[in-house]
């Protein structure tokens, strides 16, 4: 853990090689009055932290899966993982400031044990070009995540973090994609293969690891909850984005990235764009 939080930081080697710093986000203006009564935001935000400061974990499984494939093996090493480490470092700085008297490293302890045990190579696709589109997925989930976050927050600071990190998802969801399509073409995937494991990985968005990372935040300031209680909350979060989402959440940008994946007619993906979103819509957040 603390060998990803120095990798971070200015004058690192790492750091160095990256388009923003975490110096350059002034952690210390974070207008605390902005965010005092927003519990959703806050485990938004901690189990962001968590899930991005994770990295390394399943970086080095993908890594392994691609690693006869130099191009995407050295981009994936060198420049995905240490970026959505930064994600981590930044938000985990972010949450120490905004709610000091949270304690981030012992609850991300406890998410780290429980969620790093599920990050195995069986848990990738048997296809290297599905695997590609099922990572497409999850940039999008976060890069419009964020998007919603920035479009929603009043406190300035997160707000331009939360930008930062939104151009970064987009970033990689292209450099994916484009891995995608080789990989697409050189093991001749077809239609339906690549929609089910879009949509898949799409159920599974709101699934496990976003359950486990909302628990142990909850956990980091409820610890004596049990199964129980801590399902409530997990029941009753999910309720609270729903307002959220309405007003903020990119649900047409989300549609549009997600179409871009599947292989068909410009007209037939023009066509399906409305009823999706009205399916997105129901689903994503309630």
């Amino acid at each position: 853990m603390t060998s990803a939080y120095l990798s971070s930081q200015p004058g690192s080697p790492a750091a160095s090689q990256r388009h923003w710093r975490l110096d350059e986000i002034d952690f210390a203006a974070i207008r605390r009055e902005d965010i005092a009564d927003d519990e959703a935001l806050f485990y938004l935000v901690i189990s962001a932290s968590f899930v991005e400061i994770l990295a390394d974990l399943y970086t080095a499984n993908l890594g392994r899966r691609y690693a006869d494939d130099a191009p995407a093996s050295a981009w994936l090493n060198e420049q995905w993982r240490s970026e959505e480490i930064q994600h981590g470092d930044a938000l985990r700085a972010y949450a120490l400031a905004a709610w000091p008297d949270f304690d981030w490293d012992r609850a991300y302890a406890g998410f780290a044990e429980e969620y790093g045990a599920m990050c195995t190579m069986e848990q990738l696709e048997h296809y290297r070009g599905l695997e590609m589109a099922a990572r497409c997925v999850v940039e999008i989930g976060t890069a419009t995540l964020y998007n919603g976050v920035e479009r929603s927050t009043r406190e300035p600071v997160l707000r331009d973090l939360a930008g930062r990190i939104k151009r970064d998802e987009v970033r990689h969801y292209k450099q994916f994609q484009k891995l995608f399509k080789q990989y697409r073409d050189s093991e001749k995937l077809g239609f339906w293969a690549i929609a089910y494991a879009v949509f898949k990985r799409v159920a599974e968005a709101r699934g496990e690891d976003s359950n486990i990372a909302f628990k142990h935040a909850y956990l980091g300031r409820h610890p004596q909850a049990d199964a129980a209680e801590i399902a409530r909350a997990w029941d009753a979060f999910n309720r609270s984005l729903g307002p959220w989402a309405k007003s903020h959440y990119p649900y047409r940008m989300a549609v549009s990235m997600l179409l871009a994946l599947l292989p068909m007619p410009a007209l037939l993906r023009r066509g399906l764009k409305w009823p999706l979103l009205g399916v997105a819509r129901l689903m994503m957040f309630g």
